[in-house]
């Protein structure tokens, strides 16, 4: 319940993921040991789901939890869901926070 009230906040007020810079950890998550981030941008937000782009890579993410979606990035990391942009085939769950490594 509480997650649901972040995202809240994050439109309330006005908070766009859209076009931010986001650190990506594609292995091992924040906080824990051997992990590996790299940048990456959200470059739009369509439904439940966004656009990633990684270097030369364009990923579809998909949050994990309901009602932890990408108005409550302002707030603290999300866990994602990632699939290909082509073909949509998945590639794993990574986690995603606002900034540059």
């Amino acid at each position: 319940m509480r997650l649901r009230v972040l995202e809240r906040v994050g439109r309330a007020i006005r908070f766009s993921p859209e076009g931010r810079e986001v650190r990506v950890w594609v292995r091992g998550m924040p906080g824990g040991d051997e992990t590996e981030v790299v940048a990456g941008t959200i470059t739009s937000v369509r439904g439940d789901g966004a656009v990633l782009a990684l270097a030369e890579r364009q990923l579809w993410v998909v949050p994990h939890e309901p009602g932890w979606g990408f108005h409550a990035l302002w707030f603290s990391f999300i866990a994602v869901d990632v699939f290909e942009a082509e073909g949509g085939e998945p590639v794993g769950r990574w986690f995603i926070r606002l900034g540059s490594p």
